[in-house]
């Protein structure tokens, strides 16, 4: 029976390899996930105190590896402009209710809240909503993972010179943990979405008391 030459890779694209690999590197995490919080729900049986707590460590470092393993395979799309873009014209006080709303359902930090001050008439813009949602939470993230709790994030927007100016604003101590990964990563998005708005990043900055991100859109 004749063999066939492996193809062995003298190079490999590694944003081309992440991309194309996505469903592959993040089934690993789905799995644990899965098992484990059926696990914590009891329905193998009854667990002791410990057994929780352990599972729950299990849990919530599984989540943080996913999260990080769905931003590499974002950000891998975004730099190759894999990313699917269907603009329409909406409401960016409602994105951000949207977005805040997501947060505390399912990236809340404890003792951070966020205050949200929005213009009692709509901010008409033309978006992306999926993918604008998704750069703003980012955005929120890094305010946020900068910041030591307990802390305030104020978010407001404003209209200026035919943009929207959406401000977030962190209130607290600086975090001296804050994970540079995360931070980097949350960037990134944020940058690479907000440019596919036609947006800029007005400021980005901090200091021992907080951070701050404005970033702007285009008014339709």
């Amino acid at each position: 029976m004749p063999k066939t030459a492996f193809n062995l890779p003298n190079d490999l694209d590694l944003v081309e390899f992440i991309s194309k690999e996505a469903h592959d590197l993040k089934s690993p995490f789905n799995r644990i996930l899965g098992f484990t919080k059926m696990l914590l729900k009891g329905m193998s049986g009854p667990l002791t105190d410990m057994q929780k707590d352990d599972l729950t460590v299990v849990y919530e470092n599984s989540a943080q590896a996913m999260t990080a393993m769905s931003n590499l395979v974002d950000m891998a799309r975004l730099s190759r402009g894999e990313k699917a873009f269907s603009a329409a014209e909406t409401n960016l006080n409602h994105i951000l209710a949207q977005t805040v709303a997501y947060w505390k359902q399912n990236k809340a930090v404890k003792d951070v809240e966020i205050i949200m001050t929005l213009p009692e008439s709509e901010t008409k813009i033309r978006a992306d909503e999926t993918l604008l949602r998704q750069g703003l939470l980012n955005w929120i993230l890094y305010v946020v993972e900068y910041t030591q709790p307990p802390a305030r994030v104020n978010l407001s927007v404003e209209t200026r010179q035919g943009e929207a100016i959406i401000s977030m604003e962190s209130h607290g101590k600086r975090n001296p943990a804050a994970a540079e990964m995360l931070l980097t990563m949350s960037a990134y998005i944020g940058q690479a979405i907000l440019k596919l708005h036609d947006g800029r990043v007005v400021v980005a900055e901090g200091d021992e008391q907080g951070a701050v991100i404005q970033v702007a859109l285009p008014i339709s």
